[in-house]
């Protein structure tokens, strides 16, 4: 008798895929480490602001905007108005163009209308522009 030789077929795990797999996450990983150490090694140099108070003494221009976007020129109204602010500072610079600008706006001003006066002043060509906060009074503890 005759017995047929049996070949035993290898039993495995294919690893090439799994290869693949490992591979493509290592090279995700080192080009996503990559950027991301780039983008935090950014170095910014942050402007610094070295405020001086306004002398009381000089004479400027100041425009005070309210919580309703209204403005006021030397604490006359103006309206919500951005032309009719700027003809009427063009009026005023007119005499003299290096007068100092001082924005006062309240702390509920609308963005929009700060914006807008900056803008008018870059447009008229002042080169002095200060924003001014006002500082909430404090009420001191009397320890009672």
């Amino acid at each position: 008798m005759k017995f047929s030789e049996r070949r035993q077929e290898e039993s495995g795990i294919d690893l090439t895929p799994f290869i693949d797999v490992v591979f493509m996450l290592l090279l995700f990983f080192v080009v996503s480490t990559t950027l991301f150490k780039e983008v935090t090694q950014l170095k910014v140099e942050l402007p610094e602001a070295h405020a001086k108070a306004v002398d009381k003494n000089s004479h400027c221009l100041e425009v005070g905007i309210d919580e309703n976007g209204q403005y006021f020129l030397d604490g006359k109204p103006v309206g919500p108005q951005y032309k009719r602010l700027k003809k009427i500072l063009a009026e005023k610079l007119r005499e003299d163009k290096l007068l100092p600008l001082v924005i006062v706006g309240d702390k509920a001003a609308p963005h929009q209308a700060v914006v807008s006066a900056l803008e008018v002043a870059a447009e008229l060509g002042v080169t002095q522009v200060q924003i001014v906060a006002k500082q909430e009074a404090r009420q001191q503890d009397n320890g009672l």
